[in-house]
């Protein structure tokens, strides 16, 4: 029995250090014994203490380098790839031929990745939200500001009429003002205001009663009925940014715009004001014929007009002091009227602005001719007159249109 003990443990240690050998070499163990008994060597090793987790701090700079990691490796590959000569093969495509679907969809070069658009609110902006550069405080240019940070240190309004400001760095630093002037130069809104109408005639009869006898007076009573008004849009076919120029002095020469410009800030008016005047250069009388006969010819026929109301067409620059805006308050302008006093301040303010009045232009051109514009637009018109049109009947001719 010890005998047969002592050969079963022979070939027990046998076999584990056959299966040690085995396993230094790179291979799986054979023996169900050894298998065994490596899986009891590796249960019975002591497991890795647990860490804590990382705190924000720490997360925020693991995600931070990792960012910058990406853009260096990124950069570097997008360096090999340009370099190589050889073109990119998608490999799924490859397999899968110009109709088959992929799973893999991606770009064929590294994508560089930048922390400011990723993490917004981790990166924020370098300069605060109070500090408003300016020549007079910090000693800024406005040609070296972008056209946000300059529109952003100004104070002024956008109305239906244009911009306006009385902003001070305006009205002491022509360069400002004429950077102000060059950026606000853009194209006006116009549109083309179509209305047709015809008018109705009737007869009002009444009685009246005049020392004891009774008298019928019938008069004649015309209304004007509108048919249809349609607007069409014409600012698309104007130019983006207009001609700045300057009008003609006395003795014919063109002012000079620079000198215009300084000759507004150096003034002492305190109603001192300068405007620029948008134009748009179109012939408006040809419009009106083609938009009128293409109507007629659809089978209107009452009365057509054509107008061309306009906004944004003017740039106001105002002095800045106290006296000025009070002058130009709404309340100021009721008292003048109630009291008379517009006698007098009208006046004054028409003296005091006619140095700058009427000095600055702005002309935009339309891009297309008219009837260019109106054979664009000959489905939309038709369509809006086709309405009045087919209930033409009820429509009383008038004697004159």
């Amino acid at each position: 029995m010890r005998t047969l003990a002592d050969s079963k443990g022979q070939r027990d240690i046998d076999s584990i250090a056959a299966a040690g050998d085995i396993a230094s070499d790179g291979n799986q163990p054979s023996s169900p014994a050894a298998q065994s008994t490596i899986g009891a060597r590796e249960i019975a090793e002591p497991s890795a203490p647990l860490l804590p987790p990382p705190s924000y701090d720490d997360a925020i700079t693991d995600t931070h380098s990792g960012l910058e990691e990406g853009q260096a490796d990124g950069a570097v590959a997008e360096e090999q790839a340009e370099s190589s000569s050889a073109p990119y093969v998608d490999r799924n495509q490859a397999e899968l031929g110009p109709f088959g679907t992929s799973k893999h969809i991606g770009p064929s070069s590294p994508v560089r990745l930048n922390i400011a658009e990723m993490q917004p609110l981790l990166v924020p902006s370098l300069q605060p939200q109070n500090q408003r550069p300016s020549t007079l405080e910090h000693g800024v240019s406005p040609d070296d500001l972008s056209p946000r940070d300059f529109f952003a240190s100004l104070e002024y309004k956008r109305s239906s009429k244009g911009y306006s400001s009385s902003d001070i760095w305006l009205n002491t630093d022509a360069r400002a003002l004429r950077r102000f002037i060059n950026e606000c130069n853009e194209r006006p809104r116009v549109a083309v205001e179509v209305v047709g109408s015809h008018t109705e005639s009737k007869i009002v009869e009444s009685t009246t009663t005049e020392n004891g006898q009774t008298r019928r007076v019938t008069h004649t009573h015309e209304n004007t009925v509108v048919d249809f008004k349609f607007t069409l849009e014409l600012t698309p076919y104007i130019h983006e940014r207009g001609s700045l120029y300057t009008t003609r002095a006395p003795n014919g020469e063109p002012y000079d715009f620079d000198k215009l410009l300084a000759d507004y800030v150096q003034a002492d008016n305190v109603l001192k004001e300068i405007k620029v005047q948008k134009k748009v250069i179109w012939d408006y009388e040809l419009v009106r014929r083609e938009i009128t006969s293409f109507i007629k010819s659809a089978g209107y026929p009452h009365r057509v007009t054509v107008s061309f109301p306009m906004e944004n067409d003017g740039i106001v620059v105002r002095s800045h002091n106290t006296i000025s805006k009070l002058w130009r308050h709404p309340v100021t302008s009721f008292l003048c009227f109630v009291t008379c006093a517009c006698l007098v301040g009208w006046p004054l303010q028409y003296f005091a602005t006619k140095r700058w009045r009427n000095k600055l232009m702005s002309d935009f051109v339309v891009l297309a001719s008219p009837r260019d514009y109106v054979d664009r637009n000959s489905a939309f018109i038709r369509n809006q007159v086709a309405w009045s049109t087919r209930n033409s009947s009820i429509f009383a001719l008038p004697s004159s249109c």
